[in-house]
């Protein structure tokens, strides 16, 4: 069994920002574009009657958009740690999957992209151990 089967799904999916991130040297120069995909996964739904009851993607999208207004990031590995730690801290969070695209790098001939799919719990050993 999958560990997206069964629960709710809810993505903020193909968002865009300029961001200053990697190591070469005219990475450092200017941002570039980088493009996130998130998909949090809920046990608990169905059950929702009011707006408090629902998760709150619009913080997620604005946590996300954030990553435009930092100083430079040299790794995708650490975006990628940083949105699962932001998922992760909501404990009705059971899933969540993240796909980093820098779609410019190589000019159109495929893009670099980091991804992880993982548990609250097999985050929390990873952070942890």
């Amino acid at each position: 069994m999958s560990f997206t089967e069964g629960r709710q799904r809810i993505a903020i999916q193909g968002l865009e920002i300029q961001a200053a991130i990697g190591l070469l040297d005219w990475e450092k120069q200017e941002k570039q574009r980088l493009r996130i995909d998130v998909a949090v996964y809920r046990d608990n739904f169905g059950r929702e009657v009011a707006l408090e009851d629902c998760y709150d993607y619009s913080a997620l999208q604005a946590f996300l958009a954030g990553f435009a207004d930092r100083e430079q990031i040299e790794l995708l590995e650490t975006i990628l740690a940083e949105i699962l730690d932001y998922c992760f801290k909501d404990q009705t969070i059971a899933a969540a999957e993240v796909w980093l695209t820098k779609p410019d790098v190589f000019q159109g001939a495929g893009a670099p992209v980091v991804s992880a799919a993982l548990t609250q719990a097999q985050w929390a050993a990873k952070k942890y151990s």
